[in-house]
C-alpha cells in the first residue's frame, strides 16, 4: 500500500473531525448532567423589587438578596398542601 501526501492530510481530517465530535458528544453529556432541576417551590418573588431567587438552604422564609426585605415562600395550586389528618 502507497501512502502519499493526500492520503495522509486526508487521514489527519478524518482525526481530528472524529476527536470533535467526541469531545462534542461528552460537553453534552457533561452539561445534561449538571442541569440544574429547579421547581416552582423553591423558587422565591420578592414583592417589593420583584427579583425571583433561589435561597442556598431550604426555607420558607429568607430575605431578599436585592432590597433585603423578608420574603415568605407562600403555597400555592402547584405545591401539594400538607394533610391536616391524624393518624390513628
Amino acid at each position: 500500500m502507497e501512502y502519499s501526501f493526500v492520503n495522509f492530510i486526508f487521514m489527519i481530517l478524518v482525526l481530528s473531525l472524529g476527536y470533535i465530535a467526541w469531545l462534542w458528544v461528552r460537553e453534552e453529556r457533561r452539561i445534561n448532567r449538571n442541569r440544574w432541576q429547579l421547581s416552582r417551590r423553591q423558587l422565591f418573588h420578592c414583592n417589593n423589587c420583584h427579583l425571583a431567587f433561589v435561597p442556598k438552604e431550604p426555607v420558607s422564609l429568607c430575605r431578599c438578596p436585592r432590597c433585603n426585605t423578608v420574603c415568605i415562600r407562600r403555597r400555592n395550586d402547584l405545591s401539594p398542601a400538607p394533610s391536616m389528618e391524624k393518624k390513628s
